[in-house]
């Protein structure tokens, strides 16, 4: 198995847009897009969005072009056509749809807002401590996050907390 191949998705999309903008630099439009294509493959599953965002503008511009806008779509790009018309709208991240959260994980996230650890939020709700993971990944899941800080924020954004 190659160093490539044990990174997670976070590593490979980057190094794939540190290599394509090299080949964009180089005038390789074409190898500069099939390095964006499997960086945005990578990143279709975690959709991971910064890397994208913080490509800069000239890789940015490769995803205007028909296949990659497609890979793109509904995670990465607004798919409708104004966004399309606008030139750099490429980029902006589709509107977050966020899930209602149940009341077990309210009552975990408001734990969470209070600095408790996994293992103490177990302990008060009388549960096991895969089962408060299992409540955090969802409620990561529904606020968009990958983070407890981030959760804690989105939550207080929303007015969940």
């Amino acid at each position: 198995m190659s160093d490539w191949e044990r990174t997670g998705p976070g590593v490979t999309v980057r190094a794939a847009l540190v290599r394509a903008r090299a080949a964009q630099e180089e005038g390789d439009d074409a190898t500069a897009r099939k390095l964006l294509a499997r960086a945005l493959l990578d990143a279709r599953g975690e959709r991971l969005r910064r890397p994208f965002l913080e490509a800069g503008p000239r890789i940015r511009h490769l995803l205007d072009t028909p296949p990659l806008q497609a890979l793109a779509a509904g995670w990465l790009i607004s798919g409708g056509p104004a966004a399309r018309a606008r030139p750099g709208a490429a980029l902006e991240p589709a509107p977050l749809v966020v899930e209602e959260l149940s009341g077990r994980e309210r009552e975990v996230l408001c734990r969470l807002a209070q600095m408790m650890s996994t293992e103490e939020i177990a302990a008060d709700l009388y549960v096991s401590v895969n089962t408060v993971k299992t409540h955090l990944k969802s409620v990561y899941r529904k606020l968009g996050v990958n983070r407890r800080g981030d959760a804690v924020r989105r939550a207080r954004e929303r007015g969940l907390i």
